[in-house]
């Protein structure tokens, strides 16, 4: 059988020193002999490559690298290469070298420790769910973990425990952040806030009841009717709001109701040509509805950090209540926007010129009497104020339209709220707290694991020390708290001792089990299975699994391993060109292109798909935005729903989806290599070498003049660079029918009067031929096995925290084996995966 995954694990066991002396077998060696020194020996060295030396003295780290690179192309049949006046030899003969490949590779790193999960630190994503989860607050609307440093990445994942350090400055952050978590969660003291209702009219945004012309913002007050409001974008810079509200926020932390009666009005009916108007008339205006923590997130510049609740899609001329539930801390303002509008300064501007000429325009009154002494800003308020027709007046394209607002909270569904229940029980006065009993409590479950009187007494001290000194009560109780979440024994995951390959004990097991699944602590119920001494038994760990799949926490590993695994946390990272992507800001396609990989991964998850499915498939996930962007028949709504793709689409599986097309492109252009490489690294599990660092890249060609296969040739020429791209560039090649937001085209882009096709043919080394993405499907389908251990690899690179090395190789091929013989289930591998040797491994 094939080892894929020496392909990605095969560098853990180099070190500086080299390798040592191994014993080639004389048969591998004749084998590279009669079919590899051709090309790679003391005449030639094709591609830069030599073997013939590597083979006949010890070992050395690049020599260890020349030959996992061997291996690499020998399991994916590109190597030896098939041509017409060489006889390829047999696929027995090459199963056998292959066999003692790995056997010889495993030799030369054996004495080597790698293989083992370090005690690591908790991500940043991991943080957050264990705290939600452990303090019942919150997270997405309190966030004080905004100022952490990123998490360094390996292989794309972030839960890598090599990589995750911990510095100083980030020490003091945990220690802040979890005092500041533990003061929101608890309730000492406190009676239950009593509901009150806010109502607000049209006349509390901050309208104007006429305007000369439209800025950035377009908000007319009618006749104290409603508000008309014309502007928007997904980011909202400029929000509506209700002033008076805004200066204090809501009063209590709590569950508050927030009901806006709106319509849209002029989308369908306008006289306006509508490509004056940057908006998507296909769509129903939306409504947003955001919540800002803090006053300062209500400001002009101000994005991060605010929360959406809900989006609608508003009837036309039918007025009506949009009602949404939600929590918002104490001095939190609700607002709303046109989210998929634009800005109106320019664009009613050229309207008022074409539609409304008879309308007065203030640019001629910036040089008049008018003006004065006051400037422009008192002749506007002239100008609003006289008896002259205004566009405000005559006005009548696409705008959102505003009754009446009304806030209604704090209400709960427990008191005191779930956070301090959590924590302390129902008991509010902190003079009937039991110190001793709530800190045992909270540090089992903090720590994952049963704690006895050594591993809480110095907490306990430390609480009634702090009382002693003259803290009150319920603040010393609280920071007793915040030492557990700074505690290293929550911060880190506690996987085994330093031995090799050691056991995990049913409490490890469960933790290890309940972050790959949820990213967060074991429940009561999971640690309750341990406690019973059940967790171990096959069949009860299965049923764990399975419960814990259908439990609304496993949306954090739908989101957070196919984020990693396809690097989708990059989307964004490089935004496309505002000017030639208009749709990626105006139609919010990046939150629906992520959106489209999440339920596309959680679909195959919940109904036990074959994992072929991110191959190919006769499906996908899209809303209005994003079946437009694939050409699709229309659907309506905000919302993703599956839809059937018809006959010979371009956008069945993974390399149809365009947050991969995008995020493997760099905002203006494509680039066949980027994405020769993702396809690689994440399909075929064989990422190739860095690139050499004397080669020059590829500068681009701005007028269009020459195709990307044309720009790449002259690589194709530099012997370092030859072999690397004759495996890269074909697979790159075939998703050149994509723009850098994953549009089909058939044509690049350019200045010149006849723009050039593209061409999205290719040759594998193997000798396999194809003409665009469809036949790279094809190909990629017979070897599914393949991708089975390919995505077998990341799972448990994801589950285990560390990098697959060789001891793991014949563990990954035993699980992607079991995943086969059953259909290739994604559910059956994950179970397949938990099951494994690898997985109950430190």
């Amino acid at each position: 059988m094939r080892h894929l995954v020496l392909a990605t694990c095969l560098a853990a066991a180099l070190t500086s020193n080299g390798v040592g002396a191994v014993e080639v077998p004389a048969n591998l060696k004749q084998f590279f002999k009669a079919n590899c020194f051709t090309c790679h020996g003391e005449a030639k060295q094709k591609s830069d490559r030599r073997f013939d030396k590597v083979l006949s003295e010890p070992l050395t780290d690049n020599g260890f690298e020349l030959l996992k690179e061997a291996l690499n192309a020998m399991n994916r049949g590109d190597m030896p290469p098939t041509k017409s006046n060489v006889r390829r030899p047999s696929n027995e003969s090459i199963a056998v070298a292959i066999g003692q490949l790995t056997n010889l590779l495993i030799s030369a790193a054996d004495a080597k420790s790698e293989g083992t999960t370090v005690t690591r630190r908790l991500n940043r994503f991991e943080y957050l769910h264990s705290i939600r989860d452990l303090l019942g607050v919150d997270t997405a609307i309190f966030d004080p973990t905004g100022d952490f440093p990123d998490d360094a990445k390996a292989e794309g994942f972030d839960n890598n425990g090599e990589a995750l350090i911990l510095s100083d400055y980030q020490l003091r952050r945990y220690i802040e952040t979890a005092e500041a978590y533990v003061n929101k969660a608890s309730y000492f003291n406190r009676d239950k806030p009593v509901h009150q209702s806010f109502v607000f009219g049209p006349t509390d945004f901050g309208g104007r009841p006429r305007m000369v012309k439209s800025a950035v913002t377009w908000r007319l007050l009618v006749d104290d009717k409603y508000l008309d409001v014309a502007h928007g974008n997904a980011i909202e810079r400029h929000p509506n709001y209700p002033k008076s509200y805004s200066k204090h926020g809501a009063p209590h932390d709590g569950y508050y109701t927030i009901t806006v009666r709106a319509d849209a009005i002029g989308r369908l009916d306008h006289p306006y040509n509508k490509t004056m108007l940057p908006m998507d008339h296909d769509q129903p205006l939306k409504m947003a509805v955001w919540i800002a923590p803090t006053p300062n997130l209500l400001g002009k510049t101000a994005s991060e950090g605010r929360v959406l609740a809900k989006i609608f899609g508003l009837a036309d001329n039918q007025p009506q209540d949009y009602r949404v539930r939600v929590w918002m801390d104490r001095g939190s303002t609700p607002f709303f926007s046109w989210i998929n509008g634009f800005t109106p300064k320019g664009p009613i501007e050229r309207i008022r010129k074409k539609y409304h000429a008879d309308t007065v325009s203030f640019d001629s009154f910036k040089n008049s009497d008018l003006v004065g002494a006051n400037g422009p800003r008192k002749a506007k308020a002239r100008i609003e104020a006289s008896d002259a027709l205004l566009i405000s007046d005559v006005y009548v394209g696409p705008r959102l339209r505003l009754y009446s607002m009304r806030i209604d909270g704090p209400t709960y569904d427990q008191w005191p709220p779930l956070s301090h229940q959590t924590i302390y029980g129902t008991e509010t006065d902190p003079s009937n707290i039991d110190i001793s009993t709530v800190i045992t409590r909270f540090a089992t479950r903090a720590f994952r694991t049963p704690v006895g009187s050594a591993d809480v007494d110095h907490y306990i001290r430390f609480v009634n020390g702090k009382i002693e000194s003259g803290t009150d009560r319920a603040t010393a109780i609280q920071s007793g708290i915040a030492a557990i979440l700074a505690s290293p024994r929550f911060l880190y995951l506690d996987e085994g001792n330093e031995d090799a390959a050691a056991e995990l004990n049913p409490y490890q097991l469960a933790t290890r089990l309940s972050y790959f699944l949820w990213s967060s602590v074991p429940d009561s119920e999971l640690l309750r299975t341990v406690s019973e001494g059940k967790l171990m038994e096959p069949d009860v760990l299965q049923s764990q699994v399975e419960r814990m799949l259908t439990d609304p926490r496993s949306d954090a590993f739908v989101r957070h391993f196919t984020d990693t695994w396809l690097r989708l946390h990059q989307l964004g990272s490089m935004p496309p060109d505002a000017r030639t992507f208009k749709t990626y800001y105006t139609s919010r396609l990046e939150s629906a292109m992520r959106a489209e990989s999440h339920a596309f991964f959680r679909h195959v998850l919940e109904e036990n798909r074959p994992i072929t499915d991110f191959l190919d498939s006769d499906y996908t996930f899209v809303n209005d935005a994003l079946s437009k962007h694939y050409g699709l028949p229309l659907v309506k709504g905000e919302h993703l729903r599956k839809v059937r793709l018809p006959a010979n689409s371009r956008r069945g599986g993974l390399l149809g989806h365009a947050s991969v097309l995008t995020v493997t492109a760099n905002g203006i252009e494509t680039s066949p290599v980027v994405r020769g490489v993702w396809i690689l690294e994440n399909i075929l599990g064989t990422p190739p070498s860095p690139p050499p660092p004397d080669v020059e890249p590829i500068e681009p060609d701005t007028r269009g003049t020459t195709t990307i296969r044309e720009q790449l040739n002259q690589h194709r020429h530099v012997a370092a660079c030859a072999g690397c791209h004759q495996k890269i560039d074909p697979l790159g090649f075939a998703l050149e029918f994509f723009d850098p937001i994953g549009g089909f085209r058939t044509r690049y882009p350019g200045t010149t009067s006849k723009r050039l096709p593209v061409d999205g043919s290719g040759q594998l080394p193997s000798g396999e031929r194809f003409d665009d993405e469809r036949g790279l499907k094809t190909i990629f389908l017979a070897r599914k096995d393949q991708f089975a251990e390919a995505l077998t690899d990341k799972l448990l690179t994801y589950a285990t925290g560390r990098s697959m090395t060789l001891r793991d190789h014949a563990d990954v091929e035993k699980v992607a084996a079991a995943c086969a013989e059953n259909g290739y289930g994604l559910r059956d591998l994950v179970i397949a995966v938990v099951r494994s040797d690898t997985f109950h491994k430190r």
